[in-house]
């Protein structure tokens, strides 16, 4: 939603609010008619023959989807520091930096507050620099790296090394304003997801930043989920009854297939979804799709066929695995 995992602690922080959830009816035709196509699935050989049934299965994907950010506002909206609530012709520079530097300290960050821990760099040891960017670099690389306990902005040294790199980086291309990166580009979120991975940012940290501008509405247009573990674990489960076997790339192209004009509207629920019921060890009873899922259903039935519409959709994985060898 979609890289390598991604922890988004402020995101799932917000999960924990008391939200009602909407289940759907676990008699309605749209059940059956999955649990019929699971059955056929089951008991048919021929790989053409399961492919004619997969666009019914995409379309009912994107149907849960849909589903799930009408349900509950946990589902569909998200709160960004420093970002929501605000415009792009008033955010300020300091603000815009702040943003960009708490969702860079998010990788790896597992449950430490990176959002808390800007926001204290940046008044308390800092005290509110015109420019964060410029004032990292008053310090020498050696300084920098000296301060790593002291300025507590991450658990992990080299996060905290390459923040000063990436310092360095917004200096030479966007003068230290991270406005720069986005601005003249309402249209355009793929360009301004390049130039977010000048910064050499990972794919999934450059995702989340121009995903939390569309949500924001700082960027309109076309954008993919962000294809992490979370994003594969849970699309590959509700879409083709797959968790585990589902890679970056077919994630993102399972993604389009549900949601071709924006599959970035998925990203938000596979992540709730991903974080308070998907996990590697699911809580299918719990979630609020339970009754939509492949995956779930399946599991009732007691048919497996998971490896069928995965083959249906992507080959299968021994051939895949030779085409890698040779090309």
């Amino acid at each position: 939603m979609h890289g390598g995992a991604t922890s988004m602690n402020y995101r799932e922080r917000s999960e924990d609010r008391s939200i009602e959830e909407v289940r759907p009816d676990s008699a309605s035709d749209r059940t059956e008619r999955l649990i019929c196509l699971i059955r056929e699935i089951s008991a048919q050989d021929k790989t053409e023959i399961i492919q004619l049934l997969i666009p019914e299965l995409m379309r009912m994907s994107r149907e849960t989807f849909l589903h799930l950010r009408q349900s509950a506002p946990r589902f569909s909206t998200s709160e960004w520091p420093w970002l929501s609530g605000t415009k792009p012709d008033t955010l300020t520079m300091q603000d815009a930096n702040r943003f960009l530097c708490a969702c860079i300290l998010e990788l790896n960050a597992g449950k430490t507050d990176v959002w808390a821990n800007t926001e204290y760099f940046v008044h308390e040891i800092l005290e509110d620099p015109e420019n964060l960017w410029r004032s990292i670099l008053l310090h020498s690389p050696e300084g920098w790296a000296d301060q790593f306990w002291e300025y507590d902005l991450h658990p992990e040294p080299a996060v905290h090394t390459r923040l000063y790199e990436i310092a360095s980086l917004m200096v030479r291309y966007y003068h230290g304003d991270a406005r720069q990166i986005w601005a003249d580009y309402l249209s355009s979120p793929h360009e301004v997801f390049r130039r977010i991975k000048v910064l050499g940012v990972p794919r999934s940290t450059a995702c989340l930043i121009t995903g939390a501008l569309k949500d924001e509405h700082y960027l309109e247009g076309v954008f993919d989920i962000v294809g992490d573990v979370v994003d594969s674990r849970v699309l590959g489960r509700i879409a083709c009854g797959e968790g585990t076997g589902l890679t970056s790339y077919q994630a993102r192209i399972l993604g389009k297939m549900i949601s071709a004009e924006d599959p970035w509207i998925l990203d938000r629920p596979l992540y709730v979804l991903g974080m308070s019921y998907c996990g590697p060890g699911p809580r299918c009873r719990r979630c609020p799709v339970h009754e939509r899922c492949i995956y779930a259903v399946s599991a009732d039935l007691g048919i497996t066929v998971g490896k069928k519409i995965y083959e249906g959709l992507f080959g299968q994985k021994t051939v895949q695995k030779s085409l890698k060898r040779w090309l």
